[in-house]
């Protein structure tokens, strides 16, 4: 039987609702004050988030508007909605998803080694592990962000990196994702797939019918999980149940 040893966690839309009430106003926050007249309101994000990267959403968008941006504005514009994004975090108006700390909390206490692979900044992790976690506790091992490949989710270049450094084998690990583009990035990686899925999304996207398990959210002791996509043997997700998925 293999053993559960590593787990993979997205950032944004797994571990915490980030993405509505944080970048999403972030990036508004510093369209602003660049004398832009973008809105980026839920349905237009909602789109934009099929593209990997703020930099590559603020790219695209100008584009599509016929908006010249050379890349030094885009750096600008994205450092500048950093500043804002880490703001809103620290002010409290962000919190983790249902479930998320309880998990979290059973793999750590259980010697599952804990990685964060996302598409976001290390400023974004530092922020969320420094407010949306007790001081002194850090239950992950390391991250692979934006600023350690060249190209992002979905392609694997994330997972693959996080996999060499964390010495993890595919066979004993899982990644936990919210969307599409991650879980094509770690689909692409033959790694276990669990999808704890975007709090906007309602039903299984097309393209994830070969996820492991789907799940409208981890669950806790008031909510319980609800299962899209694969067979659950408890009410919430579990370290036994990501154990059972890995010798599937």
């Amino acid at each position: 039987m293999n053993l559960l040893h590593t787990v993979f966690w997205d950032l944004d839309g797994t571990i915490a609702d980030t993405e509505m009430m944080g970048h999403r106003k972030a990036f508004n926050s510093s369209f602003k004050e660049f004398g832009l007249d973008w809105l980026w309101d839920e349905e237009t994000y909602i789109q934009l988030l099929a593209i990997s990267g703020g930099k590559n959403r603020i790219e695209y968008f100008a584009k599509k508007n016929n908006v010249s941006l050379d890349k030094s504005s885009i750096t600008l514009l994205h450092q500048n909605k950093q500043a804002y994004y880490r703001e809103i975090m620290l002010s409290g108006d962000i919190s983790l998803r249902r479930g998320v700390m309880r998990l979290v909390t059973e793999l750590y206490n259980n010697n599952v080694n804990q990685w964060i692979v996302t598409t976001s900044s290390k400023s974004a992790v530092e922020s969320i592990l420094q407010k949306l976690f007790p001081s002194n506790y850090n239950p992950f091992a390391g991250s692979i962000t934006f600023e350690d490949v060249n190209r992002h989710k979905p392609d694997p270049s994330a997972y693959y990196k996080a996999i060499k450094v964390s010495n993890a084998r595919r066979e004993n690990s899982i990644a936990i994702e919210d969307s599409i583009i991650g879980y094509q990035a770690a689909k692409a990686t033959e790694l276990k797939i669990v999808i704890t899925l975007s709090p906007w999304l309602k039903n299984l996207p097309n393209g994830m019918e070969f996820a492991d398990l789907v799940v409208d959210n981890l669950g806790d002791e008031f909510v319980p999980s609800n299962s899209l996509l694969g067979p659950m043997s408890e009410q919430i997700v579990t370290h036994n149940i990501l154990q059972s998925i890995i010798n599937r």
